[in-house]
């Protein structure tokens, strides 16, 4: 009975730390693109699941700095790739290859499901239907060293000092539902996000 118990405390608390990392890379992902289309672009384009709408001509902010992309990429490498600590050259390859089947099916399946596109990298180099590309993939790898190595091991740390973890184990599951909300309802209130190829097939 007591190894049952502990079993469920070591999967619940693993549970809860992934979700932790999921969030947290979801915002920095956001921080990351946005602050990367400014200086690459001068512009600021729409990221993520932060919204502006206007209600009777007031404009309400709602949603949440946050990107899937980077929450579901970033939190997998912490985990997944933790055993290639001691072997960067091998991690960022490992991660390179990884994450570029990951955003490759990413695309995919997001087009067939909700006829738009996440991103296009058609005028980069070296890119693959415009789903993936070099640099992005060589991106992937230093970010699964960055992961591993830096990323990991503080969010370890800031997760094991919270000291009220039940009321944090709470907002976490609230706020990973209200993310994938604010993905669902992303289509439905934005039709003019919809992409083009909706009307074409």
């Amino acid at each position: 009975m007591n190894s049952i118990i502990d079993l469920y405390i070591k999967r619940s608390k693993f549970i809860y730390e992934f979700l932790f990392c999921f969030v947290i890379c979801g915002i920095l992902g956001w921080i990351w693109e946005t602050v990367y289309v400014i200086i690459a672009f001068g512009d600021i384009t729409d990221r993520g699941i932060l919204f502006i709408s206007n209600i009777n001509g007031i404009p309400v902010i709602w949603g949440l700095p946050f990107i899937l992309m980077y929450g579901i990429g970033g939190a997998l490498m912490i985990w997944c790739f933790k055993p290639l600590a001691s072997r960067p050259v091998l991690l960022f390859f490992v991660a390179m290859l990884t994450m570029t089947i990951f955003e490759y099916l990413t695309s995919l399946i997001y087009e067939q499901i909700w006829h738009r596109l996440l991103w296009d990298y058609s005028r980069n180099f070296l890119n693959f239907q415009g789903r993936i590309c070099l640099f992005t993939s060589v991106t992937w790898g230093i970010l699964g060293i960055v992961s591993v190595k830096l990323f990991g091991p503080l969010f370890h740390r800031l997760y094991t000092k919270i000291k009220h973890v039940n009321v944090m184990h709470i907002m976490i599951l609230l706020m990973v539902v209200y993310i994938f909300v604010c993905y669902t309802l992303r289509t439905a209130l934005f039709p003019e996000m919809v992409n083009h190829l909706k009307d074409d097939s």
